[in-house]
């Protein structure tokens, strides 16, 4: 007697190779996920985090990190990531066991169109929204390219793959619709249980003094800090970009320890089109009005209460009642209206007007005896303030 054929042979290595590219591509997507969910973990919990993936220039792990869009449905792309990564797993493990079966080359060929259609679409957004490019990411479009490539090498012929799934779902509706469950409940579990920490992270302990002299410059810019003859930072910054917040902090600490020797001036240049016409594209698309409202806010004398106020909160701050932010920061709901409008506006243009004159091509950037600093914060100004 014959022996009998079966649609589960596994004893051909030419159709279970192609699933070994597809089982590696699904790995790297994995780590590399992980390796971002850590990433945004101590981007968005840790003021000073300088991750080992920050290159330098445009290639910034961490901008990315904290920017809005590492954010989808409220949860972390990289969690997404090890979620879809965790299902890319599975389903190469089922191929490469059954690979006479057309199920899951069907679903791997839909599943690597999805991921090649997120690479390209996060890839934009990095480009033309954040402005940064994390190598992290770009390490999971190679992963999602190879899992591409792996599907159409199993998925032959084609069209026939691409409706395997749906003659799934009407020979075995149990199974398919099981297997589809699955997939969606774990989806809820991780809306419903991620923690969000990026909310819930502890501020930074220190609480900067407000005592000093303050006012406005001359020239524009409110300063805060020493009168005279002393080392003068002008510091040219955005409240939605992460580095301005760690220099920030530095700069109010020097001028807490050396408060007769140094003197902050602040002028505004968000990074977004809404109000600063050398940008191409619409970037940090808060920081504009985070920039009005700290120049209202400077209207009833409360311009550095809303300075650490915006830097502390501005991840939260899309969408929040202007009442509520009013509050927070003791101002007068009905005056601080009527200067959005107008006043605020003016002013924050006549910062940007002033930081394109010096050709700021980024934040943050700090004006010392006439020079431009771009980026961190001098030692100059630490070796002046802190010499007797």
């Amino acid at each position: 007697m014959p022996p009998r054929q079966t649609t589960d042979d596994t004893s051909t290595p030419a159709r279970r190779a192609p699933w070994v590219l597809l089982l590696l591509a699904s790995l790297a997507g994995l780590i590399l996920s992980a390796l971002l969910a850590q990433v945004h973990y101590n981007a968005t919990t840790g003021v000073e985090v300088d991750s080992f993936c920050n290159l330098g220039g445009k290639f910034n792990c961490d901008t990315v990190a904290r920017s809005p869009q590492a954010l989808f449905a409220g949860i972390p792309t990289s969690s997404w990531g090890l979620w879809g990564y965790t299902i890319a797993l599975a389903v190469s493990l089922w191929g490469r066991f059954r690979p006479r079966r057309p199920e899951p080359a069907g679903i791997a060929l839909w599943m690597s169109l999805a991921f090649a259609a997120t690479s390209v679409n996060l890839a934009y957004i990095s480009l033309t929204k954040i402005g940064a490019l994390c190598i992290l990411c770009m390490g999971t479009y190679v992963a999602n390219l190879l899992f591409l490539v792996g599907a159409l090498l199993v998925a032959k012929p084609i069209g026939s793959a691409l409706g395997a799934p749906f003659r799934f779902l009407k020979d075995s509706p149990k199974q398919a619709i099981g297997l589809l469950v699955t997939v969606v409940a774990s989806a809820g579990i991780l809306l419903a249980a991620h923690p969000v920490y990026w909310k819930n992270a502890k501020k930074p302990s220190v609480v900067h003094r407000l005592d000093h002299p303050h006012g406005i410059e001359p020239g524009g810019g409110h300063f805060l800090g020493a009168t005279g003859q002393v080392l003068i930072v002008t510091e040219f910054s955005d409240y939605e970009c992460p580095y301005c917040q760690i220099a920030h902090h530095q700069l109010r600490e020097l001028l807490d320890k050396y408060p007769t020797r140094l003197r902050i001036v602040h002028r505004h240049y968000p990074l977004d089109q809404a109000c600063n016409p050398s940008m191409a594209a619409p970037l940090h698309q808060v920081a504009c009005q985070a920039a009005t409202i700290a120049e209202c806010a400077g209207k009833q004398d409360k311009f550095w209460q809303a300075n650490d106020y915006l830097f502390a909160n501005i991840r939260t701050m899309e969408g929040k009642p202007l009442a509520e932010v009013a509050k927070a920061i003791g101002l007068e709901l009905a005056p601080l209206q009527t200067c959005l409008t107008e006043e605020g506006a003016r002013a924050v243009a006549l910062d940007v007007s002033q930081g394109n004159q010096l050709d700021i091509k980024g934040t943050p950037t700090f004006l010392i005896e006439g020079k431009t600093y771009q980026g961190q914060l001098p030692p100059i100004v630490q070796d002046r303030v802190s010499r007797p």
